[in-house]
Order: structure tokens, then C-alpha cells, then sequence
């Protein structure tokens, strides 16, 4: 196992801390705040809708650049891997980009995630999903680095 300074140990901690404040964030807003809002008359619905939006806009933001920061310098600083975990991690980096895309559109989306019109806004599904999906295989790219692959 590699000798960690304490500059590589906070950017794992600040890494894995982001990352659960964003996937905790959509996990929330998908399964209590939604259902909430979309209980909601249409007038207070939407304005409920913007203000909660706007408050998690800045923290969003934040979180998507401590973890695009934080995991550029662990995959800099990290050993050279195999093909196998070169190709998972090319699988867990499409998932990080469709998370940081569709937490861009929620975020500058005037509606956020609420139903408009009938019409159901999945958007935080696919930040929840994405993001439990690359958190396995980050565990598993984990498991392969402490074998040394």
C-alpha cells in the first residue's frame, strides 16, 4: 500500500465527502422534496420549487468541482493500472459525466424536478442512479488497486 501524506488523505476524504453530499442531496430532493412539491398547488408548487432549487444551486456547483478537482488529482498522483481497471474506469468516468451534465440542466432548469404539465422530471433519478452506479465501481477499482492491479 502506498505511503499517503496528509495532502493525499484530505483529498480522498474531501472526494468521498462531495461525493455523498451530492448523491445524499439528489437522493433526498428525489424521494421527500419532489413528492412534497408536486403535492403542492400550482402557484406555490412552482415558487416552493425555484426557492429550493436556488438554495441547493451553489452547494451543487461546489460539490461538482471538489469532485472533479479532488478525483483529477488522485487519478494524477495514483499507480498506473491495468486494462481492466483502465476499463472500468472509463465506464465510471461516462457515469461522472452524465451526473455532471444532468446536475447542470437540473440546476439551471427552471423547473427543477417537479412534475410540469403532467410531465414527470427525471433528472434526479439519473443523478441518484449514476451516482450509486459509480460509487460501486468505485469500490470495485478500489478492491483492484489494493490488489495491486
Amino acid at each position: 500500500m502506498a505511503n499517503y501524506g496528509l495532502l493525499d488523505v484530505f483529498l480522498r476524504f474531501l472526494h468521498i465527502a462531495s461525493v455523498a453530499g451530492l448523491v445524499g442531496g439528489a437522493i433526498y430532493a428525489r424521494i421527500a422534496l419532489t413528492p412534497v412539491l408536486n403535492a403542492l398547488p400550482e402557484p406555490e408548487r412552482a415558487g416552493a420549487a425555484r426557492d429550493a432549487q436556488a438554495r441547493f444551486r451553489t452547494p451543487l456547483f461546489v460539490l461538482l468541482i471538489l469532485i472533479v478537482l479532488s478525483g483529477l488529482y488522485q487519478f494524477m498522483t495514483g499507480p498506473k493500472h491495468t486494462s481492466s481497471y483502465q476499463m472500468w474506469f472509463g465506464i465510471k468516468m461516462l457515469l461522472v459525466l452524465h451526473i455532471l451534465a444532468t446536475g447542470i440542466l437540473w440546476a439551471t432548469s427552471p423547473h427543477g424536478d417537479v412534475t410540469v404539465e403532467g410531465k414527470g422530471n427525471r433528472r434526479l433519478a439519473g443523478i441518484v442512479i449514476s451516482g450509486l452506479l459509480a460509487m460501486l465501481i468505485a469500490a470495485y477499482l478500489r478492491h483492484l488497486t489494493l490488489l495491486g492491479l
